[in-house]
């Protein structure tokens, strides 16, 4: 009985063993692409071809073959899901493109990176930066165009390519040497804000050891450059066989990381990112790739002198240069896809920064309008200075202290000590917040001396506000008008009066005397005797005081009446000394403790909320001097051209207490001399 239902289960056990067989050989690959199994990597015949091709730089050889693509354990959902893929044999540059590399292109005709005249980027074993899409693509076609008989184009590389020969052989491992990050092996921004580390900025391209397949550089340094349009979504449609991305798009792949990245998340092979082809920043290069079919040449002959039609930067030519409603929502929403296109990689779409919390490029666009609506500022003019100075805070020192203007900052005072809220010239300053870096960069934009400036052109404005020449200093700034709002503002363009592209008040600005504009205010900030305001103030009153030493020695020491004013708890927002310099103790939109309880004429109260004060050290005995009189006329003018005052009091008019103050004041005299 036993042995006869053993012969009728025998045969059916087999059948089923076989059919279960034949189905996981039919599922193996969904297996796969889902990422549950993995598969190995397929070996090719690569015999027939060089294992390195020396041309204008060294490629190496990568076997083609399957990988499974992606990371479904990522917490970035555009890595998601893990999909099989198959890709052909092909060369790939050994090292990013240097400075070096790059140096023969210049030589030959093709246009300087954009950081070509930083001594610290510019380095020949360094990365090249500065690069946009376009030019990377026109490196490679100019090394087409120099290279005889080459049958094979030379391009930048796919995604998948990249991912492939980043990996270097290992299979689903989250760096190019394996599972564990070390920080010895990819220069990122582990100094945080700090100089410490081995790297400063860019490291050469050999710093750091090369991968399985002798790739150097697939993990730090810089954001390396890819042929593929960029959709988060494409890993769910990507074909199986050499993906090369969408048809169309507006921003570009970029893969690797770079010194920028803030975290060894974002330097694993499977990261993703994008920015558009036209962008170019401090921490982005490119390598290039070619097949590895048909004849391939391990030492081709190379014709460096070959007539070839470079790509050059496009020039700003719209005729209609009319500004929009820089503080519309409309705009808002503009500069909001602006950034969120071109800087997904800054530092607050990442992490907290001392009481700046994340924010999102929306929120980040509203923020920029919100403050320079403040201050009459184009926002596009503080964009432009953050993409200019940090990369938009996708790399720099500066940017960890919510500052990535740049603004009072030189790197050389890092040695003074880390950066402070309230520094003097010695030291490096520092920003609870971006509000609050925002509105100290706009407050110091408005002086005098940017004004002046801004009458000419951007060339002679940006010499007085960098110090030096800086040409991609101009270009970045003005390729964010062009692609915000498709306005022309160039070097020389126009010839006079940039301000109406910086401030909103312009006209008002532009018709101040320059004879008003040439004041030389010494900042002695306090940090008392003052209040600053939710709202910007409405000022329509100017509050002319006297004061002098009573308590030292010498009753005209600046020092002197300052300290007195401490004691008090009290300040003007400015000071006049005997010899006419001009001390600002207090912002002017910050409401300074001058006037008191007074009350105005008209019978307003709360005087300090709406004016500004203004003392003159002198004597009850003695009076103004001339160069005192000179200079409060031009800080005066100078005022009123920034608000509509109504009003310019002396302290008796409102405090009748003080009888005589401004003491021994020539009114007459100030108001002939007022109105020439």
């Amino acid at each position: 009985m036993i042995s006869k239902n053993i012969k009728i289960l025998l045969p059916l056990l087999i059948i089923g063993i076989l059919g279960i067989s034949i189905y996981l050989m039919l599922t193996k690959q969904e297996f796969g692409n889902k990422g549950t199994k993995s598969q190995e990597i397929l070996k090719v015949d690569t015999s027939k071809f060089p294992k390195f091709i020396y041309d204008i730089k060294k490629m190496i050889l990568i076997p083609g073959g399957s990988f499974l693509m992606g990371n479904e354990k990522s917490n970035f959902s555009d890595e998601r899901p893990t999909h099989l893929i198959t890709v052909d044999s092909f060369y790939i540059d050994e090292t990013p493109v240097t400075y070096a590399d790059f140096k023969k292109y210049v030589e030959a005709g093709g246009a300087k990176s954009r950081y070509w005249e930083y001594e610290t980027y510019n380095q020949p074993e360094n990365p090249v930066t500065g690069i946009d899409w376009y030019q990377a693509v026109d490196y490679c076609n100019w090394r087409n165009a120099i290279e005889k008989n080459s049958a094979n184009i030379y391009r930048l590389p796919t995604e998948a390519e990249f991912e492939y020969a980043a990996r270097g052989g290992l299979e689903q491992k989250n760096y190019p040497w394996g599972d564990e990050f070390n920080p010895s092996f990819a220069n990122f921004d582990n100094e945080r804000g700090i100089m410490t580390g081995d790297w400063w900025r860019l490291a050469k391209v050999k710093d750091t050891p090369p991968n399985n397949y002798g790739l150097y550089g697939m993990s730090g340094n810089v954001w390396e450059w890819t042929n593929d349009w960029y959709d988060s979504t494409y890993y769910v449609k990507s074909p199986k066989n050499n993906p090369t991305g969408p048809e169309v798009g507006k921003t570009k792949v970029l893969r690797g990381g770079s010194w920028g990245s803030i975290s060894p998340d974002y330097l694993r092979v499977t990261q993703r990112s994008y920015t558009t082809p036209g962008n170019y920043n401090y921490d982005v290069g490119f390598r290039c790739v070619k097949s590895a079919a048909g004849t391939i040449l391990e030492n081709p002959t190379i014709n460096e002198k070959i007539p070839y039609q470079f790509y050059q930067y496009p020039d700003f030519t719209k005729e209609d240069n009319s500004l929009a409603d820089v503080y519309s929502k409309e705009f808002v929403n503009k500069l909001s896809q602006f950034i969120a296109d071109n800087y997904p990689n800054s530092i607050y779409f990442q992490t907290p920064i001392d009481g700046q919390k994340i924010i999102t490029p929306q929120e980040m666009a509203q923020l920029i309008v919100d403050t320079t609506k403040e201050y009459n500022i184009n926002p596009l003019f503080l964009t432009g200075i953050m993409a200019s100075e940090s990369g938009f805070g996708c790399c720099s020192f500066p940017r960890w202290y919510n500052n990535p203007m740049a603004y009072h900052w030189q790197n050389n005072l890092m040695k003074n000590g880390l950066p402070i809220y309230e520094a003097d010239s010695s030291r490096n300053q520092k920003f609870k917040d971006l509000q609050s870096g925002f509105h100290e960069f706009a407050k110091g934009i408005k002086r005098d001396i940017y004004i002046n400036a801004a009458k000419k052109d951007l060339d002679t404005f940006h010499l007085l506000y960098v110090g030096y020449r800086a040409d991609e200093w101009m270009y970045t700034l003005a390729r964010v008008y062009r692609d915000v709002l498709g306005v022309r503002l160039e070097s020389h363009f126009p010839t006079k009066n940039v301000g109406q592209y910086i401030f909103t008040d312009w006209n008002n600005l532009a018709a101040v005397p320059s004879n008003t504009l040439s004041l030389n205010i010494v900042d002695k900030l306090v940090n008392w005797g003052y209040e600053v305001p939710k709202s910007k103030r409405s000022i329509d009153t100017i509050i002319i005081h006297s004061s002098y030493d009573a308590l030292g020695t010498d009753p005209y020491s600046v020092d002197g009446v300052i300290e007195e004013y401490k004691m008090y708890g009290v300040s003007p927002h400015y000071l006049i000394d005997r010899t006419g310099s001009i001390f600002r103790l207090v912002n002017e939109q910050n409401i300074a403790y001058h006037a008191g309880g007074g009350k105005m004429p008209d019978g307003r109260i709360n005087i300090n909320s709406f004016s500004i004060g203004i003392e003159i050290i002198n004597t009850k005995t003695g009076s103004p001097n001339e160069v005192q009189y000179a200079s409060l006329v031009k800080l005066v003018k100078s005022i009123k051209f920034r608000y509509e005052i109504k009003n310019i009091l002396g302290h008796s008019e409102i405090a009748p207490e003080r009888k005589t103050d401004p003491w021994n004041f020539d009114w007459k005299k100030f108001d002939e001399m007022l109105k020439n």
